[in-house]
């Protein structure tokens, strides 16, 4: 589902008598980045700032440079299109409103992305990852997502998801029809993308350097892109062709 089809079904909830305002996102048309407050989860602003600035500067996309930490059952989930909850350990599950608002806030074209930050093979992260994965989507389990995928083709074209490591080949993500509502990086993207109050980035890139970085912003700009496009042709990779026909309004 993208915008447009939002808009849709913002009117559907109106003929059956819901009200629009109770799910609706935000009035602005600019992308911006919110991370899910969770309690066991990590906090890196910075690395989504820094991924915004580049989406505005690489794609010409209208972005919100602040990443604001927004409680799952907080109406003001639905202000933000794209979400993210990273971390290395366990976390808590949200509560059961929680969960409600983010199956309504997926179901209505909201984008999540969980990022582990643990650069290890396996982690506490990884395991509240899929019990969370299986409370919202009991029936689709995260499961990898081939190589041809769009997200991998929705800006630059990538071959692999590539973060602070590389220990992990392919994203996985839950799928409903032709569109992931959430994907799933292994690799510690944002470790490679946040940086200090000096600019410089936190974090070296293992095992390789300033390329890899390079290529996990690459990943992050797609991962933008494709929240916004997700359900574009998968042969329609044209740059000029894509930001004409799906970029957000």
């Amino acid at each position: 589902m993208n915008r447009r089809t939002f808009l849709a079904a913002l009117s559907a909830l109106t003929a059956v008598g819901l009200s629009p305002q109770a799910f609706a996102f935000g009035d602005s048309s600019d992308v911006d980045i919110a991370e899910l407050d969770i309690p066991g989860t990590v906090s890196r602003p910075n690395a989504w700032k820094r991924l915004l600035y580049d989406v505005v500067n690489t794609t010409s996309v209208a972005c919100k440079t602040e990443v604001p930490r927004v409680d799952p059952s907080d109406i003001a989930l639905f202000d933000h299109p794209f979400a993210v909850i990273a971390g290395a350990d366990r976390f808590d599950l949200p509560s059961s409103e929680g969960l409600q608002q983010l199956s309504r806030y997926l179901s209505y074209g909201g984008f999540l992305l969980f990022d582990d930050t643990s650069g290890a093979e396996t982690s506490g992260f990884d395991a509240s990852v899929r019990e969370l994965c299986a409370a919202i989507f009991p029936t689709r389990p995260l499961s990898p997502i081939p190589a041809d995928h769009s997200v991998f083709r929705a800006f630059f074209l990538l071959d692999r998801p590539l973060g602070r490591v590389d220990l992990h080949s392919f994203l996985e993500g839950v799928t409903v029809g032709n569109v992931a509502p959430v994907l799933y990086s292994r690799n510690d993207l944002s470790g490679a993308l946040e940086r200090g109050p000096d600019g410089r980035h936190v974090r070296p890139v293992v095992p390789g350097g300033e390329r890899q970085r390079r290529e996990a912003l690459k990943l992050g700009i797609n991962l933008v892109m494709y929240s916004l496009t997700a359900n574009y042709k998968r042969d329609q990779v044209h740059v000029r062709q894509l930001l004409m026909e799906r970029r957000l309004e």
